[in-house]
């Protein structure tokens, strides 16, 4: 056999490896919505038997879905810079999830730390933009998180939630007649979401206390 062939066998194998072990971290995610303990002690198990980041991935939301936000973040936050994290958006995405369950966790510091790590990755991930804003105004910083917000509408101006949370941030500065035209254009984007409504209430409200 040659050595091109060799060569294209191998690609071929590795090519069936990396389909199957994809097939086995979507059944292992599926399999959390099911049973999330069984779901956890089969992924340890496919874990230590070398199943890579697509094992570590599944351990870590099969740890959220138990209740163990904060242990669930960690592992993400370490799998995002292991050697195998794969590449540049697999590990900007790994910091996205840890830094949400970061925020559910009530821990805006880490959640902040994750998302700016994941933007150093790559700048234009709007989830991660999107939830370093909500770490800063979790922790009152609404400012900043309004500048980060606003650099999401330039990449999309037409992303319905950051013009919530926009919305929200220009609310709890008093910024009222800015916070009721972001909430009616998220509206108007999408208005499926209930929380729009809602807020877009909280701000009629406070725009006709204001009068």
């Amino acid at each position: 056999m040659s050595l091109i062939a060799i060569s294209f066998a191998g690609t071929a194998y590795a090519a069936d490896l990396t389909a199957n072990f994809d097939a086995k971290h979507k059944e292992c995610l599926e399999r959390i919505a099911i049973d999330s303990e069984l779901a956890f002690e089969e992924a340890m198990i496919w874990q230590d038997d070398g199943g890579g980041r697509r094992a570590k991935h599944c351990v870590a939301m099969a740890l959220f879905a138990r209740g163990h936000e904060d242990e669930a973040a960690n592992r993400l936050d370490t799998l995002a810079k292991a050697s195998d994290g794969g590449t540049a958006d697999m590990r900007a995405d790994f910091y996205s999830e840890a830094a949400n369950f970061w925020l559910v966790a009530n821990e805006p510091d880490r959640a902040y730390k994750s998302a700016t790590e994941g933007l150093e990755l790559k700048v234009d991930h709007l989830d991660l933009r999107i939830t370093r804003a909500r770490a800063y105004a979790m922790s009152g910083f609404y400012k900043y998180a309004e500048t980060d917000l606003t650099s999401v509408l330039v990449y999309d101006p037409k992303h319905a939630s950051a013009l919530r949370y926009r919305a929200d941030t220009r609310l709890q500065q008093g910024r009222l007649s800015e916070a009721k035209v972001d909430i009616e254009n998220s509206l108007a984007y999408d208005p499926t979401i209930v929380e729009t409504a809602l807020l877009r209430g909280q701000i009629n409200e406070a725009i006709r206390k204001a009068k």
